[in-house]
């Protein structure tokens, strides 16, 4: 074994995802002296196994309605067969890429990073293992960025041939004729658009009463029968009892609230499920709630006041955005340019064909929070921009109260994670319904669909009829 001493360090940062890396780099931006810990490769989780290289794919997958559509508009366009070695090895030049980019920001912004298994052994000093080395780090402060790492199912282990989580299904060495989906969150759906765009019979199995549970009720169920539309069956109330290998398949039984039936299939993908990484931390003190987050006061600090966590380590909601906001207010703490974390909406994207983007309250929540509500629709195939580009499912649905304030804006249609940015800057800059509706929105664009659903909210809106 092979011990090494290093130089002190103004703050060490364990996780180099999308909560860690930006966190090195503004603190290196505010002169600090900084090193990022990172057991397996730059831009952690999201980067490398979750955001990043789903859509990609997802972008992928878009293309075979893209077919569609170019020969409905008049082009001789055939799909003649997928090349799924190029297509992954295509998501993964991607992902190597921005993985580059990251090495760049930090070599340009003097970050030191190192590869290895960090654990922090006092309030000051961390360890990295990797091989049969051991170093050890004095530091000043202790950022922890671990993430969550995917649990099984009781009675479903992960074996990467039948049972399979996300990381195996992003690796594409083949596309099952028959996939089981157990999750209707966005990791689930996310996939299940995927597969089923490239060949694969999906049915998704769902705990909850509606996909997506805790997301806008009425588009969560519009997107239902969207994705019934393409094929897909979705089994709510609904679990997975058992299962037997029978002939290299799988037979499952799936039992809902008044039913049981049999199906064959080739994989079950298993999309819920995940649990804080503690290696680092796990001795040392800091405390936790019951499913083992980090426990943080307004600072974004344990228990233990030189040590720090961010992101989904800090539990929900499991975001990368939310990640790297917390990451950079916590290298500006530290810096001593801010004393708390400003609240904010998080909005929530999920990149299904069409997405889904919401921020701020559903009605439900809005009507549990005692506010007397009022609603604002207005549906994409009323829109010409919508229907010049063939993407005629979805709408915007806005909620608001009976005086006019914005408090959330849920948007189920083509391009919707781009436009949501008009409801996270409304809702956080408490930007009026009426608002909406009184600026401009340029012709023709999908904006106006957001104008529209403004304009709805007090029945006025010109492009529908007003109900």
């Amino acid at each position: 074994m092979f011990h090494v001493m290093n130089d002190k360090y103004d703050v060490v940062i364990i996780g180099a995802g999308p909560g860690g890396y930006p966190c090195a780099i503004r603190l290196a931006q505010l002169k600090k002296k900084v090193l990022v810990v990172e057991e397996r490769f730059l831009g952690g989780l999201c980067l490398n196994w979750g955001c990043i290289p789903t859509k990609a794919l997802s972008f992928a997958a878009e293309m075979v309605d893209n077919f569609k559509k170019a020969k409905k508009i008049g082009f001789k366009v055939e799909a003649s067969g997928l090349d799924l070695n190029q297509m992954r090895d295509w998501k993964d030049g991607v992902v190597k890429k921005l993985r580059g980019g990251i090495e760049y920001l930090f070599k340009n912004n003097g970050v030191e990073w190192k590869q290895g298994k960090a654990r922090i052994v006092s309030e000051h000093k961390v360890e990295i293992t990797k091989d049969d080395n051991e170093e050890f780090l004095d530091t000043e402060n202790i950022v922890i960025a671990t993430g969550t790492e995917v649990t099984a199912l009781p009675g479903l282990n992960f074996d990467s041939r039948y049972i399979i989580n996300t990381d195996d299904a992003l690796e594409l060495k083949e596309i099952p004729e028959n996939l089981l989906v157990i999750g209707a969150g966005a990791s689930g759906l996310e996939m299940a658009t995927i597969y089923k765009r490239l060949g694969s019979n999906i049915k998704i199995v769902e705990i909850m009463p509606q996909i997506l549970p805790g997301m806008e009720t009425e588009i969560c169920e519009q997107l239902t029968k969207i994705l019934q539309k393409t094929g897909i069956e979705v089994f709510l109330n609904s679990q997975v009892a058992c299962y037997e290998i029978k002939d290299g398949r799988l037979e499952v039984t799936i039992k809902g609230q008044d039913s049981e039936i049999k199906e064959i299939f080739d994989k079950i993908l298993v999309t819920v499920g995940r649990r804080p990484f503690d290696y680092a931390f796990a001795d040392l003190g800091i405390e936790t709630d019951p499913k083992k987050y980090i426990k943080v006061d307004g600072t974004l600090k344990t228990n233990i006041k030189n040590i720090y966590a961010i992101g989904d380590v800090v539990g929900l909601p499991l975001l990368a955005h939310k990640a790297t906001k917390q990451g950079i207010i916590v290298a500006e703490i530290i810096s001593g340019l801010k004393t708390y974390v400003e609240s904010h909406k998080i909005p929530s994207c999920v990149f299904t064909i069409p997405p889904f983007s919401s921020v701020g309250l559903t009605e439900k929540e809005a009507i549990e929070n005692g506010y007397k509500v009022k609603i604002g629709r207005f549906p994409y195939r009323a829109s010409g921009k919508a229907l010049s580009m063939e993407e005629m499912e979805g709408m915007v649905k806005i909620v608001g109260d009976e005086d006019g304030r914005l408090l959330g804006m849920h948007i189920l249609g083509a391009e919707s994670s781009n436009l949501i940015g008009e409801g996270i800057l409304g809702i956080d800059k408490k930007i009026s319904v009426d608002d909406l509706a009184e600026i401009i929105h340029p012709h023709p664009t999908l904006t106006e669909i957001i104008g529209e659903a403004a304009e709805n909210f007090y029945k006025k809106a010109i492009n529908i009829i007003n109900t």
